[in-house]
């Protein structure tokens, strides 16, 4: 087995830019934070590599020892060429070049993908889908899309858009989506929609529960609140739960019988709120998938949890090493 060999990762959010120094065998050398909220590119990319630079400096390293540079970020992007396009909540950033501004700050190959795709790889490369070559990994937080595994390839599709299952309509008459389709998972079950709906609902409801738990105001109600709320057994939350529940255990029973996983993960609300989440999915995901498919299939909370982001990054370009025959897969060593 060849020694492990360093990898930089970059997952930018919406607000933080997660830097991480992870080695090939799956080691979390050292991370940092870059804070990204509202700020223009030009003014976080140099802080990402001077982030970058540090870490490698504080392990001892140069960027001699560095094997290759990973980043993700929201979609939309250009692929192929390593752009970023015009993501909704990176609202400055907009036709950036960082695969290429990455790759010529640290004089190695830099890769690029978009977070959900990321998100997947990390969790089968190193947390709840090692060994499986059928998985996905479903982010279930402001929005919801997917990182899609099969056959242990990949799957980004004919313009690199495969894994936005958040956008599979569930009702055609259901509530308008942000992307501006009708009845969407993500518009009856996503973090934002719920909260919108809800501080909608309970904008003339001073003495609500849920209210109440935001402080009296409103406008701080998100799923942290309403699941507090629902352990705490308001009535109002707990119908606004059971049906987003049955909307959830929809989507993913219909996932069950197209994609046939072995594997599916999920990540962040079901990671947060652990059996709250998972004991009326399990019990209700019977109805909407068949039994074979369904009962090969374990779902689970992604084991990576709050590291996720260090590891998206780092994944992307290890996955493409592993794409070029220059990197084997974890389990294909033991």
């Amino acid at each position: 087995m060849e020694n492990p060999f360093p990898i930089l990762g970059f997952d930018v959010g919406g607000t933080k830019v997660a830097v991480s120094l992870v080695l090939s065998d799956g080691t979390l050398v050292a991370s940092s934070r870059v804070p990204n909220k509202e700020r223009e590119p030009d003014d976080v990319l140099p802080a990402m590599v001077s982030a970058g630079k540090s870490l490698l400096a504080d392990a001892g390293m140069t960027r001699d020892d560095l094997k290759a540079v990973g980043v993700c970020t929201p979609s939309p992007l250009d692929f192929k060429n390593g752009i970023v396009m015009a993501p909704s909540n990176l609202k400055k950033w907009k036709h950036v070049p960082i695969r290429d501004y990455l790759s010529e700050a640290f004089g190695v190959r830099a890769f690029f993908d978009n977070d959900s795709n990321a998100s997947g790889l990390a969790e089968w490369l190193f947390g709840s889908g090692v060994g499986t070559q059928d998985m996905l990994y479903i982010s279930i937080s402001t929005g919801i899309g997917a990182g899609v595994i099969a056959n242990g390839r990949l799957v980004r599709g004919a313009t690199c858009d495969a894994g936005e299952v958040g956008h599979m309509i569930l009702d055609v008459n259901g509530p308008l989506c942000n992307c501006g389709l009708r009845g969407c998972w993500e518009a009856f079950s996503g973090g934002r929609a719920i909260a919108q709906r809800v501080q909608r609902e309970l904008a003339n409801s001073p003495n609500s529960a849920v209210v109440q738990l935001a402080g009296g105001n409103i406008d701080n109600i998100d799923m942290k609140t309403i699941s507090d709320a629902v352990e705490a057994n308001d009535p109002y939350a707990c119908a606004i739960w059971d049906e987003m529940m049955e909307r959830h255990a929809q989507a993913i029973g219909m996932l069950h019988n197209i994609f046939n996983p072995s594997i599916i993960a999920l990540g962040t609300i079901a990671i947060q709120c652990g059996d709250l989440f998972m004991k009326p999915l399990l019990e209700r995901v019977k109805k909407y998938g068949w039994k074979q498919p369904r009962e090969a299939c374990s779902i689970v909370p992604g084991k990576l949890g709050s590291k996720l982001g260090e590891y998206a990054g780092a994944s992307v370009a290890l996955y493409a090493l592993h794409e070029l025959g220059e990197w084997d897969l974890p389990w294909q060593n033991n």
